[in-house]
């Protein structure tokens, strides 16, 4: 039993053709008219066109980017070695080791209790 188009001789010719249309569609529809009358019969706002602000930007150089970037780091690890050569003071924000240890014991006691719901 044949099903679709697998018995039809036409069908590689008109698949072909399909695939045709499919990459003509893009550029034929990319050049429409905006259509203003559709937009006013739909109540659609007209959007405003922007002004090309890119060209007023800089060229940038990457080479000379990046060179800047890996000195502004080179300075700030200096900065950071050097503040952290003198002493501080460390804050004790540690949790007690018995709150912690029952934590860790109530979250076992979850987990194995799941396992033995799951043998059923």
């Amino acid at each position: 039993m044949q099903e679709g188009m697998e018995g039809n001789p036409a069908a590689a010719t008109m698949k072909n053709v399909s695939r045709v249309l499919a990459l003509l569609t893009v550029p034929f529809t990319m050049n429409f008219p905006k259509a203003p009358r559709v937009k006013k019969a739909l109540g659609i706002p007209e959007i405003p066109d922007q002004p090309a602000a890119t060209a007023s930007r800089p060229s940038i150089d990457l080479y000379s980017a990046l060179k800047q970037t890996l000195q502004q780091a080179r300075t700030a690890a200096e900065e950071s070695a050097s503040v952290s050569a003198a002493p501080t003071k460390v804050l004790n924000r540690s949790t007690p080791s018995s709150a912690v240890n029952q934590r860790i014991k109530h979250l076992e006691k979850q987990v194995k209790g799941k396992k033995k719901n799951k043998k059923r």
